[in-house]
C-alpha cells in the first residue's frame, strides 16, 4: 500500500508488531545442511519498510520529531521502549525498561519502577531523569510531536512526579481504563538521554536529525554507524546494550529503493537480501532462486483514501451518502486479487481484522461478507441530488463530482481499479503522483496547501483509540474533519471498561467512513536463504526487530 504513518512511535520497536505471525507462510527452497544455531557475524542489507509498505527513505532517528513509520522503524532500533508490548497486546517485562507499573485507587495515579541494568552506551545508567526528559520535550513540542494528545500524553495528565532515579508517578486529571493509559499514554514515554540531549533547543534538535554524531548514545540494540541522504543508513550494534537479546550481525544496512523493479532486481543479484516482493512482480517469482518466503500481515493499522474537509473545492464530501456511495462502489475483493494478488483481508474500519481482539460484530460481519453494492451507491448519489452530465460524471448546482487523489511512487495499480469502480457511479476520481515528502509538505503543517484527497496508511497503537486523528482539532486530523458524536464516542474509549466503547466508536466509523478505508496487505517477505530469525524480526503491524537475525553458512 502506500506510506504509512504511526499513531504512536512505538509501532516499530514494540514486539506487538509481532502479532500475525501465525499467518506466516512455508519457508521454501531452504537447503536441509544448514547450521542450526545462531552464530555472530555478518552484514544484512535490505530496505527501509519490510512487512510494513514499499519502501521510502528514512528522513531522521530522533523519536520526538519524526512522523513516518520508517522514521519510527530506524528510530526503534536505537532506544529501548519504556514498555514493550507483545503480540497479544501485553507487556514483556523483560524486554521494557520499566520494572513494574503500579495502578493506584480509582485509576488516576500510575507509578512506575525502572529497572536498574539498563544502561545508555556511554555507560551511564538510564533512569527517571531520562523519562522525565521525554515528557517535558512533549509538552514543549506540543502538536510538533506527532504523537501529541495519544493515550493521555501531556494533555490528561495532571502531574509528573520523580520519585527517585528509578521511580516516577503520573497523575491523570480524571480515571481512565488503566489499559488504555499504558499501552497508548505509557508507551509513548521512551527514555531519551537527558544527559546527552538535554542543553539543546528544539531548534537544534531538528538541526540534527540525521546526524550520526548526536544520536552516539544510544539504549537500544544498535547504534547509527553512517547515514548517506537519499541513500543508505548504517547500524551496527550496541556493545553495551543490556537487554537479553543482543544483535547476532554486525552490520545492518537500509537501502533506499523506491521502485518495484530496482527491489526485485537487488534481491534477484543478492545486492539486497531481505524485502517484500512487490505485488505487482508476483508473476516474475520464479526468476528468483535462493530465497525463503514469510508472510505476514496485514499491518495493525489500516490502509486509505482521505480527504481535506476544509477544501471547498470538494465540499461534496462533507455529506456522509457520498462517502457512503464510494465505500459501496469499491469491490475490495477486486482489489485483494488484483492489486495484492489474493494477499490482503477485507476492511472498513478504524480497527484492524486481525488479530481480532477489538473487532466489532458489525466490522466480523463486514469482513466476512463485504460491502460491495454499486446499486446501493448509486441510489446514495440520486438521494443527495447529484445527476449523470453528458460524460457520465454527476453534476449538482454546477459542479460535478470530482477531486484529484495523491499517491507516492509506484502506488498506481490500486488506484486505478479505485477510479474505475467510481467512475461506474458517476464519480470522477484524478490520479497524480508526488514524492511521499511533497505530500507531507503539502497536506502537513502551518504551510499546508489546499488539497482533495491522499492514498496512505495509518499505523494504530496497541489500544486502538485515535481521538488524535479523527477528533476535532486532533494533532494529526489534517483532514479537518469534525463530528461532535465522533468525537463523544472517542472521548467515551479511554475511561469505559471492556470493549463497549470501542465497539460504538467503530461502528458510527464505518456508517460515516470519515476516510474511505481500503483492504489490508499481507507481505511476502522474500530473504536469502542462509538468513534466518524472520519469524521473532518481521512482524505483522510493523514490527522491525532485526536483532533476532543471523545468518548461516553452507554446511561443507
Amino acid at each position: 500500500m502506500a506510506l504509512r504513518y504511526t499513531q504512536t512511535g512505538r509501532i516499530a520497536r514494540t514486539a506487538v508488531c509481532a502479532g500475525l505471525c501465525l499467518l506466516a507462510g512455508p519457508f521454501l527452497g531452504a537447503p536441509r545442511a544448514w547450521a542450526l544455531r545462531p552464530r555472530f557475524g555478518g552484514t544484512i542489507v535490505t530496505v527501509p519498510g519490510v512487512g510494513l509498505a514499499p519502501p521510502a527513505a528514512v528522513n531522521g532517528f530522533n523519536p520526538l520529531l519524526i512522523s513516518s513509520a520508517f522514521d519510527q522503524q530506524a528510530a526503534g532500533l536505537l532506544y529501548q521502549p519504556l514498555v514493550w508490548v507483545t503480540r497479544r497486546f501485553h507487556i514483556d517485562k523483560t524486554l521494557s525498561v520499566a520494572r513494574r507499573i503500579v495502578t493506584g485507587p480509582g485509576h488516576r495515579t500510575y507509578t512506575v519502577t525502572l529497572w536498574r541494568h539498563w544502561r545508555w552506551s556511554d555507560g551511564a545508567p538510564v533512569t527517571t531523569a531520562d523519562v522525565a526528559y521525554t515528557y517535558r520535550m512533549i509538552r514543549r513540542l506540543g502538536p510538533q510531536f506527532a504523537n501529541y494528545g495519544v493515550g493521555g500524553i501531556p494533555t490528561d495528565v495532571a502531574s509528573f512526579r520523580i520519585l527517585g532515579p528509578y521511580r516516577f508517578r503520573i497523575t491523570l486529571k480524571n480515571a481512565v481504563n488503566p489499559r488504555w493509559f499504558i499501552l497508548n499514554g505509557l508507551a509513548l514515554l521512551t527514555p531519551l538521554p537527558e544527559a546527552a540531549w538535554g542543553r539543546f533547543s528544539i531548534a537544534a534538535l531538528y538541526d540534527h536529525l540525521a546526524d550520526p554524531r548526536f544520536f552516539r548514545v544510544v539504549d537500544g540494540p544498535f547504534r547509527l554507524v553512517s547515514f548517506r541522504s537519499g541513500r543508505s543508513v548504517t547500524f551496527g550494534p550496541n556493545r553495551r546494550f543490556a537487554g537479553p537479546d543482543k544483535p547476532y550481525i554486525h552490520r545492518l544496512v537500509l537501502r533506499f529503493l523506491h521502485s518495484p523493479e530496482s527491489i526485485f532486481f537487488g534481491l534477484k543479484t543478492s545486492k539486497i537480501q531481505i524485502a517484500d516482493l512487490p505485488h505487482k512482480l508476483f508473476p516474475g517469482r520464479r526468476a528468483l532462486h535462493g530465497l525463503r518466503t514469510r508472510t505476514v500481515g496485514p499491518v495493525w493499522g489500516f490502509n486509505y483514501l482521505g480527504f481535506d474537509y476544509a477544501n471547498p473545492r470538494i465540499a461534496f464530501i462533507r455529506d456522509a451518502r457520498i462517502r457512503q456511495a464510494m465505500m459501496h462502489a469499491i469491490s475490495q475483493r477486486l482489489l485483494i486479487r488484483v492489486q495484492y494478488y489474493g494477499q490482503g483481508l477485507r476492511d472498513y474500519g478504524p480497527v484492524p481484522p486481525r488479530p481480532a481482539t477489538y473487532l466489532s460484530p458489525l466490522a466480523r460481519r463486514l469482513e466476512q461478507t463485504g460491502a460491495y453494492d454499486p446499486g446501493l451507491a448509486r441510489r446514495l448519489l440520486r438521494d443527495a441530488g447529484w445527476r449523470r452530465g453528458r460524460d457520465g460524471v454527476r453534476e449538482k448546482d454546477g459542479r460535478r463530482l470530482a477531486f484529484t487523489a495523491l499517491l507516492p511512487p509506484g502506488q498506481v495499480r490500486g488506484p486505478t481499479l479505485i477510479k474505475d469502480m467510481l467512475a461506474k457511479i458517476g464519480i470522477d476520481m484524478r490520479l497524480r503522483e508526488m514524492p511521499f515528502n511533497e505530500i507531507v509538505a503539502m497536506t502537513q503543517g502551518p504551510d499546508a496547501a489546499k488539497w482533495d484527497a491522499i492514498y496512505l496508511a495509518w499505523g494504530l497503537s496497541a489500544y486502538p483509540s485515535a481521538r488524535n486523528i479523527f477528533g476535532c482539532g486532533g494533532a494529526n486530523n489534517f483532514y479537518h474533519y469534525c463530528d461532535k458524536h465522533m468525537d463523544a464516542l472517542l472521548d467515551a474509549v479511554p475511561a469505559a471498561p471492556g470493549k463497549g466503547a470501542i465497539y460504538r466508536y467503530e461502528d458510527y466509523f464505518i456508517k460515516e467512513q470519515p476516510v474511505l478505508v481500503l483492504p489490508g496487505q499481507r507481505h511476502v517477505i522474500e530473504a536469502r536463504d542462509t538468513i534466518h530469525g524472520l519469524r521473532r524480526a518481521y512482524s505483522s503491524i510493523g514490527g522491525f526487530n532485526p536483532q533476532y537475525l543471523w545468518i548461516a553458512r553452507r554446511a561443507p
